[in-house]
């Protein structure tokens, strides 16, 4: 999820018209935009299909469409041939953008600066597949070439330093240098400008003589990462987003090899559409001229054909795959409650199915322990997963065709999510006592490739958190839900062994049977997701005693 935070007078000043706070509500709920609004602020929570939307320039375009007013774009992009040398390296995809801003940088520094934070973490997977660079355009030297160089040549003012810097001291003393450790190449790489001049080194530091501030009037940007797909859809975002504060040209840079090149193409995939096909999925008839006028607002390209209309959704828009996207797009413009019921043309009863009374008897017992139930979403990634938890990706579900690095796997665990929620939620009161009943994918037999398994998690983040509890309440629940007797735990084994404070965490047996775990987690867990507070949690399966 995406937090963007504005002042109403802010989001006002963008959309070029005094919007009252029930108009951003009205379309907010139609656009799927979760809003909150404290005192003359609006916190507006984005879903990860929406991936563009990384500025209040980006989210105002929304609001602006849906009341009829053009905000002020520069729609043109243009292609710039400039000295720009790219060889192969770890991080062999490169993109690379040229912006003439309206006047200087000057307020929106924050903005621009939240709109690379918003990007790589949330669509580059926190720089890993792709991470972005803002530099001072007139400040740089061409011709200019980003490569590999060795250790020893490394030596340049990182930003926010006031000195020159070698390799190892950047290492070692660069506080990027300890946040993305992970993704410090074998080999450094650097983009040098014609006097052999480090300008920047991704994906960890830029230089501070190239730096941007409130003068700036032009910028260079650089998408580098190690998937094609990401740096290309981030670079395409950017593009959007920079339109509105001035003229954005892509810079044709010179590859060293085919396999490296980008094939950045701002063309997109048509598709046609008609009544009819609209009226199949809403259930209510929209003329040809509403839907053009509609999905004209949302920057789809459109041209009438006979009956038909040719439509191909805007550069940025990666969530568009499919005609129902686009439908779906005129169903939120057109609004929701003006899409009739429709009653099904055949009656069955319905009844619980056999585990219903398992479930609902669980459930009662976590309520009864003070907890709340959240539903997780089914695909997640492996940041949230592995990474930040500290456990060996193996035996999951991963996604082709990914469209945001949001989302590219299918959940493994339930238990980061919930951690994922926490973090989201540090704002709220404290304790909070979240669990959730969900299916997970895992490997299977040797004649199914991958089998849901429904799991137990709970997560208990306060001041006097610990496993005891935890295991009381597994212990709880699998008595009184399944009548399980023998009940055993052991200390946890090596898989798990970063995750959970030594001696704090356990496996769990039922009649002999490993089921899952319980444990307190390690502070070098709770720094990944952000969470102060202690934290105790379980994971267990339940599939095997609902059958």
């Amino acid at each position: 999820m995406v937090m963007l935070n504005y002042g109403i007078d802010e989001i006002n000043k963008a959309v070029g018209k005094k919007l009252k706070l029930e108009d951003y509500k009205n379309i907010a709920f139609k656009f799927g935009l979760d809003l909150e609004e404290g005192e003359n602020v609006l916190n507006f929570e984005l879903t990860s299909d929406r991936t563009d939307i990384v500025s209040k320039y980006s989210l105002a375009h929304i609001f602006a469409s849906q009341i009829g007013i053009k905000m002020k774009r520069n729609l043109s992009v243009g292609m710039e041939k400039r000295e720009v040398s790219v060889e192969s390296t770890e991080r062999k995809f490169v993109n690379v953008l040229h912006v003439v801003l309206n006047g200087k940088v000057g307020d929106d520094l924050t903005e621009i600066i939240a709109i690379q934070e918003r990007l790589d973490r949330n669509v580059g997977r926190n720089r890993k597949k792709s991470a972005i660079g803002f530099f001072d355009y007139e400040k740089i030297s061409f011709p200019i070439k980003y490569c590999e160089i060795q250790k020893e040549k490394v030596n340049f003012i990182p930003l926010g330093n006031s000195s020159s810097k070698d390799y190892n001291q950047i290492m070692g003393e660069v506080k990027q240098a300890a946040e993305y450790r992970d993704l410090i190449p074998k080999k450094p790489i650097v983009w040098i400008d014609n006097s052999n001049n480090i300008i920047a080194m991704p994906p960890i530091i830029n230089a501070e003589n190239y730096s941007i501030n409130e003068n700036t009037k032009e910028l260079f940007i650089d998408i580098t990462g190690t998937d094609r797909e990401t740096v290309n859809a981030v670079t395409k975002i950017l593009i959007y987003n920079f339109q509105f504060l001035g003229k954005v040209s892509i810079i044709q840079a010179k590859y060293k090899s085919s396999a490296i090149s980008t094939g950045l193409s701002l063309d997109m995939h048509g598709f046609y559409l008609n009544e009819d096909a609209i009226e199949s999925v809403l259930g209510k008839r929209i003329a040809k001229e509403s839907a053009i006028r509609i999905l004209s607002a949302m920057d789809y390209s459109i041209k009438p054909i006979g009956k038909d209309i040719f439509v191909k959704p805007p550069f940025y828009r990666q969530d568009v795959m499919h005609q129902v996207d686009i439908i779906d797009d005129i169903m939120r413009s057109f609004g929701v409650d003006g899409i009739p019921e429709k009653v099904p043309h055949s009656y069955t009863e319905g009844e619980f199915l056999p585990n219903h009374y398992f479930i609902q008897n669980i459930k009662e017992i976590l309520t009864g322990f003070g907890y709340q139930e959240i539903d997780i979403n089914a695909l997640t990634n492996e940041k949230y997963q592995f990474t930040n938890t500290f456990i060996e990706g193996e035996d999951y579900v991963s996604l082709l065709q990914l469209k945001s690095g949001d989302v590219t796997m299918v959940s493994r665990y339930i238990f980061p999510e919930l951690l994922r929620l926490t973090s989201n939620n540090l704002h709220k009161k404290f304790p909070q006592k979240i669990f959730s009943l969900s299916e997970t994918v895992q490997e299977g037999s040797s004649d199914v490739t991958f089998k849901n398994r429904l799991k137990l998690s709970f997560v208990s983040c306060e001041k006097d958190a610990n496993v005891t509890n935890a295991l009381s309440i597994i212990k709880k629940v699998l008595s009184d839900a399944f009548a399980v007797k023998s009940i055993s735990t052991n200390y946890i084994d090596k898989k798990y062994a970063k995750t959970f404070i030594t001696g704090r965490a356990y496996n769990i047996l039922a009649d002999g049977k490993e089921i899952g775990f319980a444990g307190e987690l390690h502070p070098r867990v709770l720094n990944s997701f952000g969470i102060e507070l202690p934290v105790s949690l379980a994971e267990i399966y339940i599939d095997g005693f609902v059958k």
